[in-house]
């Protein structure tokens, strides 16, 4: 659930300055307060073999002709920017325009000399392009290795030890490297105290979490962080309004509790081992203790989580009966029934319908219709991914026996849950529908390009998604067993639904784009929820799986690698949501759906590991998303920092 997306202005001309350093232009003052053009250069720091070095990138801006968001690549060496670094650039753009609050539009120029790739200059990258923005240079023999994440949190990288020394070869005085990174491995796999080496080098080494420390050991000018007045509250009307789908929601979820225990006892056996049942105990009990606080918007959250995971068990138990009372042979009549997905996807296009009828008002309706619409092709990308599974895990269960019978017996029960779970989803969706439409908010500000948005996102979303599955452990457990990315992908899918989703809808996107060029009025809000919702799902993939968290070999997350750096995050990320929902509120646009996610997510920050990236994810959710509303409204201005 997602809970959890100016026009012809005058060119400045470029006066690119190539020092040791890196310095901005000055802006012309004819330029709109909008939209700052002009170039910048910055030093990345690179890895080759088991030596590094200090490179040369320029990165330029400009209005775009047709209002368009637009990245233009130069290179002097075959392959000189490689797809991840193509990637972080966009990464970079995306990220430093929604940090800074600017118009969702113009042209980036990323000039690269010689050959580096990787996304490790991506936090570089958008501390370049703040500075540029702000009219500010950056400090010469300074600079940074670290991926960028949306919301300004720095990630990690590997090869520090020998960028450190390639930074001293080139008389470079300060280093800058990600939270959590202290002690990293060489080339040769040594652990190495970089802060120590540094100084041996003459180098000072600072770790820093977010671009918020970073710019100013940077540019030596501060970057004001976000920050919030406090806990966000909901008003009488939308609190009863959430209180009545917390009731509906658990009636739900001890309905389907019912229905399970009716089922045999041997199902019954087979699917609490997969934990479900007790996740949804746990949810519902949640949902129980914040409505019991008088937090009933997150307790909304745990209660749709609660009912969608006991009717996903209870439903599945029915349709798995078969094999229980004739064996082996119900075989047949399972997969027969699952592959029966009619019903599900008839369900499907009548709530599209309902909501291609709705007509938002203001920004707190349209943050109603975002989000049903992001769950719906939730729904639609995990049924296609079951229906695929249960394809194949039917086909191998009757040619199997022995061990490869019980894999793949349990693959097709998972392929069963999952296909349950998107008809459970397209309930919580609806519930979402309900409670985020027809709530107190500002009106839609007049000429905004809904087209455009959409498509902003959309390429964040793409670029996110190569991150995932180019770089970090995905890419890593591919080269060392040998394996495709795309197989280990769908093997981490199996236990994490949002990398099944993930990876579907970039198969389900055309038939998604067919349905919102259909002609329906909403579908720039169609097209729009599909961008924002796959930014954020897909950028949360990036900071759980690269280089951050320890996988057995079954691809299950059982640990993470930096553990700082995710609370950093999480942090960061609370206060940005926080501040955001307080921009909107002094609005009277209170988002009702964004302080439902601040609340749930406030329950499991401290969790499991699993449940910390929980928190992450919601709250990056309702940042972006109540930043999108802010650029609907026409108030980005009011709350953009600087």
């Amino acid at each position: 659930m997602h809970t959890s997306t100016s026009k012809s202005l005058s060119l400045a001309g470029a006066l690119i300055l190539l020092l040791a350093g890196c310095t901005a232009e000055a802006p012309d003052p004819k330029e709109s307060e909008g939209f700052r053009s002009g170039s910048i250069t910055i030093h990345p720091l690179f890895v080759r073999g088991d030596s590094g070095g200090v490179g040369t990138e320029v990165i330029s801006r400009k209005p775009s002709s047709d209002g368009g968001f637009r990245l233009d690549f130069s290179e002097d060496e075959v392959g000189g920017l490689g797809d991840a670094s193509r990637a972080a650039s966009w990464s970079a753009a995306i990220t430093s325009t929604l940090l800074a609050g600017q118009p969702l539009e113009g042209r980036y120029g990323f000039q690269i000399t010689g050959a580096i790739d990787g996304p490790s200059a991506g936090a570089l990258k958008t501390v370049g392009l703040l500075a540029l923005e702000r009219g500010q240079k950056m400090l010469p023999k300074v600079t940074m290795t670290g991926t960028i994440n949306s919301t300004g949190t720095i990630g990690p990288v590997g090869g520090i030890p020998e960028k450190l020394k390639g930074a001293a070869a080139a008389k470079y005085t300060t280093v800058l490297i990600p939270l959590g990174q202290r002690n990293t491995p060489d080339a040769d796999g040594d652990q190495v105290d970089v802060v120590r080496e540094g100084r041996r080098l003459g180098v000072k080494v600072v770790e820093v979490g977010d671009v918020y420390e970073a710019y100013p050991l940077l540019t030596g000018a501060k970057l004001p962080a976000p920050s919030s007045d406090g806990d966000p509250r909901l008003g009488d009307r939308p609190y009863d309004k959430v209180d009545a789908q917390v009731t509906a929601a658990l009636g739900r979820y001890r309905a389907a509790v019912q229905d399970f225990s009716d089922s045999g006892t041997a199902i019954r056996s087979s699917l609490q081992q997969t934990g479900v049942v007790q996740q949804a105990k746990t949810a519902a009990d949640q949902a129980a203790d914040l409505r019991k606080q008088g937090l009933v918007a997150g307790a909304f959250v745990q209660a749709q989580q609660a009912a969608a995971l006991m009717e996903t068990v209870a439903a599945g138990a029915d349709l798995l009966t078969p094999l229980q009372t004739q064996g082996l042979p119900g075989l047949e009549t399972i997969i027969d029934r699952a592959r029966d997905t009619a019903p599900t996807e008839a369900a499907f296009s009548a709530f599209l319908d309902s909501l291609g009828t709705y007509r938002p008002k203001t920004t707190s309706d349209v943050e109603g219709l975002v989000n049903a619409y992001a769950g719906a092709f939730d729904a639609y990308s995990l049924l296609d991914f079951a229906s695929a599974r249960i394809d194949t895990a039917g086909k191998r269960v009757q040619s199997a026996d022995g061990d490869a019978l019980q894999a793949a017996l349990t693959d097709l029960i998972t392929a069963v849950l999952y296909l349950e779970l998107a008809k459970a989803q397209i309930s919580s969706a609806q519930a979402v529908f309900e409670v985020g439409r027809d709530n107190a908010g500002g009106a839609l500000a007049e000429g905004v390009d809904l087209d455009r948005i959409g498509d902003f996102f959309r390429r964040g979303a793409d670029a996110n998604y190569a991150a995932f599955t180019t770089s970090g452990v995905v890419s890593q457990i591919a080269d060392q067993q040998g394996l495709s990315t795309d197989v280990v992908v769908r093997g981490i899918a199996a236990f994490d639904t949002d990398v099944a989703i993930a990876a579907q809808q970039k198969a389900v996107q055309p038939a998604l784009e067919e349905y919102i060029d259909a002609g329906s009025d909403n579908g720039a809000y169609a097209a729009m929820a599909y961008g924002l919702s796959n930014y954020v799902r897909n950028q949360l993939l990036v900071e759980k799986y690269y280089n951050n968290a320890v996988l057995d070999k079954n691809f299950q997350i059982t640990d993470v690698q930096f553990d700082g750096a995710l609370g950093h995050a999480i942090d960061l990320a609370r206060d940005q949501l926080g501040a955001e929902i307080d921009a909107l509120t002094a609005k009277k646009a209170t988002p009702v759906i964004g302080v439902a996610t601040y609340e749930a997510a406030e329950l499991v920050s401290d969790g499991t590991p699993l449940e910390r990236f929980q928190a992450l994810g919601g709250y990056e959710s309702g940042y972006v998303t109540a930043r999108l509303l802010g650029y609907l409204g026409g108030w980005i201005d009011d709350s953009a920092d600087g």
